[in-house]
């Protein structure tokens, strides 16, 4: 059996380790995504300015997502989905009982599942619509990933408080899950709007064509595979 709080303050520690690291080895990407958090929630109420927080079209064609620093968000993000899922799935049980080791595979066979089925979209993103996007989309995405990166630590920020917290029940989880996702839903959609008047209308096609078939699709799939009851 393995302490749910445990791995909580396991996982915790691990993230105050690499954020520490980061600091050192990589601390013009970090200062980014601080820039980018404070950017964001800052002008809520306000239209992006397509120019803020930018990458230079030589700096958006030397982007590696293979680098461990977006690895590691990666690797992150796609463990606050597996966490929130188990979560409701159990109905909050696994708060305050002991996670059996089948239980954990399971949850992990599944957060696999996850990574492969996101890599496998990513992997078609780069290396077969590459040579159709221009470099004001792949800035689109590129920002995107950081939003993305951004509400992934809120949400475990928010798990932590959750787990750690008796008094909190499933409940609060799902209402504030609902209120990272809106603004999850906020900051995309405006950033796709600072770009909107700049593009023409091929790339509108290939934006619509990703949105489609290789961020909505995937996601289905996998509702489809395995139902959340």
């Amino acid at each position: 059996m393995i302490q749910n709080q445990a791995l909580s303050s396991l996982f915790i520690l691990i993230l105050l380790l690499v954020f520490y690291l980061f600091q050192i080895f990589q601390r013009v990407k970090l200062v980014y995504l601080f820039r980018s958090f404070g950017y964001h929630f800052r002008n809520i109420f306000l239209p992006y300015n397509s120019d803020d927080l930018s990458v230079s079209s030589s700096g958006t064609s030397l982007i590696n997502y293979f680098h461990y620093f977006h690895i590691f968000f990666f690797l992150l993000i796609n463990g606050v989905i597996i966490s929130y899922y188990g979560a409701w799935h159990e109905g909050g049980g696994l708060k305050s009982n002991k996670i059996s080791y089948d239980l954990f595979m399971s949850y992990f066979n599944f957060n696999l599942l996850i990574m492969i089925t996101l890599f496998i979209r990513f992997l078609v993103i780069r290396f077969v619509l590459e040579l159709f996007i221009s470099f004001k989309l792949k800035l689109i995405f590129y920002k995107n990933f950081i939003i993305n990166v951004i509400i992934g630590l809120l949400m475990f920020l928010n798990f932590v408080i959750y787990n750690l917290n008796p008094s909190y029940e499933i409940n609060y989880l799902f209402k504030s899950f609902l209120l990272l996702l809106f603004f999850h839903f906020i900051f995309q959609t405006k950033n796709y709007l600072s770009y909107f008047v700049k593009i023409d209308l091929k790339e509108v096609m290939y934006f619509i064509l990703y949105l489609c078939a290789f961020k909505l699709a995937p996601w289905i799939w996998l509702y489809s595979v395995i139902p959340l009851k």
